[in-house]
């Protein structure tokens, strides 16, 4: 049998001259040293955009070519593009995999090491995005925050129609329809003419005028009529701007993924709109992963591990990229909807011996696997259905049972 390789191990160069750069709000703390321990200096600067100038012209008089700093909240950003412009190489490391010893720890020895585990290459560089994907990353996150923002204001609509029962949600299965929102401005308006109100209706809405009518049938007053166009106003005002987000993200699509949007729009459960956010945040460069696995750790939505003295003890996934993986878990529950296709059986062979959110979890795994195939080859995704699952598993269990009779031939 052919052993995996590993490729957990790396044997890192040791550099000659490496600085880190210990980031906070209003203070960043920097050691420079030479690998032999010689020509060390610590020096503390603001966080202003002249004292970050002042950063990049200090790491350039000693000759500085590498450093090392945390990612830190939002607060390295603007150093590390300063730095990157200037052509120091800077390595952003995620601060759980550095962390220092416990109870030894200021800023001034977080500095030196830094330093220290940059200059013996004990660190693993986070993922960074080029230019394209990082504007489009934070479109896509905006226009996410956006459409949090929308909902809320629907459900505040929700609130006030129901606290004065008129109670469309009893009729109408989401407020978020035309219909509904029609009436809601209607009612805004103070109009209280059923009839008006009812050729609001649309599809099937239309044949439930009798109990419509009774939902419609409410106590509201003046004030608050006032609340009802105030919020329909914040609502209005953010559709646009989620409009305006959309025809951003449709050009940087167009014009750098439209290869990549089109091979994703292809695998079952993910549409336009989850194909722009995997883009956005993973990229289409699937050579950054050296494995499918690593992707879906990276991601976090692989199982941690947690082993000791030959025991496998139960341990839940791993953090990783929250907005990948919410789009990947939406993405997994709407391909397990489709009747007769291998994600809806694979389901519900797995939730037959676990519970649904961690069978979903397992999809979605899965899935994001065929995602980093699909955009590794930039190849179309085809549904082979309930009888690829079958066929599967009935390969595995020929293997298990030959596994199984292997010994008593001997």
């Amino acid at each position: 049998m052919r052993k995996a390789l590993n490729t957990d191990v790396h044997i890192m160069p040791q550099l000659e001259r490496a600085c880190g750069l210990d980031m906070h709000k209003d203070k960043i703390v920097g050691f420079i040293s030479s690998k032999d321990g010689s020509e060390q200096e610590l020096k503390e600067f603001g966080t202003f955009t002249c004292e970050l100038k002042d950063v990049r012209d200090w790491l350039t008089r000693n000759k500085v070519e590498h450093c090392l700093m945390e990612s830190t909240g939002i607060y390295w950003m603007s150093l590390y593009f300063i730095l990157t412009e200037a052509g120091i190489n800077v390595t952003v490391a995620n601060p759980v995999h550095i962390k220092q010893i416990p109870k030894r720890k200021t800023d001034r020895k977080d500095a030196r090491w830094l330093c220290t585990l940059l200059l013996h290459g004990f660190v693993r560089a986070s993922f960074m995005p080029d230019n394209d994907q990082r504007i489009l990353r934070d479109y896509c996150r905006s226009r996410l925050f956006y459409t949090w923002q929308q909902t809320k204001t629907q459900n505040r609509l929700l609130k006030i129609l129901e606290s004065n029962n008129i109670k469309l949600r009893s009729v109408i299965s989401t407020i978020h329809t035309k219909t509904a929102m029609d009436i809601i401005r209607l009612l805004a308006r103070g109009v209280t003419d059923k009839e008006v109100l009812l050729n609001c209706s649309r599809g099937q809405i239309k044949q439930k005028r009798e109990r419509l009518t009774m939902a419609l049938e409410g106590t509201l007053q003046e004030h608050h009529l006032i609340q009802l166009q105030m919020l329909l106003q914040d609502y209005d005002h953010v559709q646009k701007q989620i409009n305006r987000l959309e025809t951003s993200i449709d050009n940087i699509i167009s014009e750098h993924y439209a290869q990549a949007v089109e091979c994703l729009d292809s695998i079952s459960g993910i549409a336009v709109k989850s194909a722009q956010i995997i883009l956005s945040e993973a990229g289409k460069d699937m050579t950054r992963f050296p494995t499918a696995d690593h992707f879906t750790a990276w991601c976090g939505i692989a199982p941690g591990n947690n082993e000791s003295a030959g025991k496998r003890k139960s341990t839940g996934v791993k953090k990783g990229n929250t907005y990948l993986r919410t789009a990947m878990v939406s993405a997994a529950w709407a391909a397990i909807r489709m009747k007769d296709s291998y994600w809806h059986a694979l389901f519900d062979k797995l939730r037959k011996r676990m519970k649904a959110q961690k069978a979903i979890m397992a999809v979605a795994r899965r899935l994001l696997k065929v995602v980093y195939k699909t955009l590794e080859t930039l190849t179309l995704y085809k549904e082979k259905g309930i009888a690829h699952f079958v066929d599967l598993q009935a390969k595995a269990a020929l293997y298990y049972k030959a596994q199984l009779s292997w010994p008593q031939s001997n």
